[in-house]
């Protein structure tokens, strides 16, 4: 079951699975903001509304209304990059590893795994994409909801491909499957700040995140879209600090990383469709890619 934009599915070039609203505007607010110029058709399929997540003032919200704030400003975020449609799953976010929010039977970490991996091979079945982009299985920081969306995510592109299944809809390949990729080595270094995101993490914790350089296929000079990724993340502001500027994603240190988005390609067991699978290979900065 899913809260689904519109009777009528559009067919998307790109579709993200995500876990969270966010974590598609900071992994990936650039690259959206690129396909939309060159008029690609971008889609999000969202497992569920954040609800364990932050309120950075009390005038934002409460922990009743959050997940009701935090569609809105998916909403929103994804209306500046024209991302169409934007799908939420009825999940409840879980909350990190170790949190009383893991326990909650609603929430993702709990859901029956057969009953999401349908969700996501009717999306995929539903909206045709060329290329699908998810978690890979560090979830960039571990989080619990990143790990599971992204393994079961990847598990339906390949179910949606076979026969299995016809009451989910009619078989379909995708193209390229591809895992958010955030370098280690810029975990470390972050993590050696006395500000900002993963600022002072244990070094045997950031040792865990991310994955190593070399493993990123695609890298993405999105910083011609800055300006544009900084009003998608403000979107976002029960996630923000309340004085952005003091670590925020408005600290002047912060604009190079913000820069730069990058993924790991996934080889798939079938063809790929050539007409359509460089669609972000034109974007790649890195040769060659694999």
């Amino acid at each position: 079951m899913t809260d689904n934009d519109g009777a009528t599915a559009a067919k998307v070039d790109v579709l993200f699975i995500l876990a969270h609203p966010d974590d598609e505007s900071f992994g990936f607010g650039g690259l959206m903001a690129w396909a939309q110029s060159q008029h690609l058709r971008v889609g999000l399929v969202c497992a569920t509304r954040g609800e364990a997540g932050e309120i950075s003032h009390p005038s934002l919200g409460t922990p009743a209304t959050l997940g009701a704030v935090r569609e809105r400003e998916l909403r929103c975020a994804m209306g500046i990059v024209g991302v169409d449609p934007v799908r939420l799953l009825p999940y409840r976010d879980s909350g990190m590893q170790g949190t009383p929010g893991n326990d909650d039977p609603r929430s993702l970490a709990r859901a029956d795994r057969e009953a999401v991996l349908a969700d996501l091979v009717s999306q995929i079945r539903d909206l045709q994409p060329h290329a699908v982009i998810t978690f890979g299985p560090d979830g960039v920081y571990g989080h619990p909801d990143h790990v599971r969306i992204g393994e079961i995510a990847t598990e339906a592109v390949m179910v949606a491909a076979s026969s299995a299944d016809p009451f989910l809809g009619g078989p379909w390949q995708t193209s390229r499957l591809y895992h958010m990729a955030v370098a280690r080595e810029d975990l470390i270094e972050m993590s050696q700040r006395e500000t900002g995101p993963f600022a002072n993490t244990p070094p045997d914790v950031i040792a865990t995140m991310g994955i190593p350089r070399s493993e990123i296929t695609h890298v993405f000079d999105v910083s011609e879209f800055i300006d544009t990724k900084l009003r998608v993340l403000a979107s976002h502001a029960t996630q923000l600090p309340y004085q952005p500027e003091d670590g925020g994603v408005g600290d002047p240190a912060m604009r190079p990383r913000l820069g730069r988005e990058s993924l790991k390609r996934i080889p798939l067991p079938w063809p790929e469709d050539r007409e359509t699978a460089d669609v972000l290979d034109a974007f790649n900065t890195l040769p060659d890619p694999a």
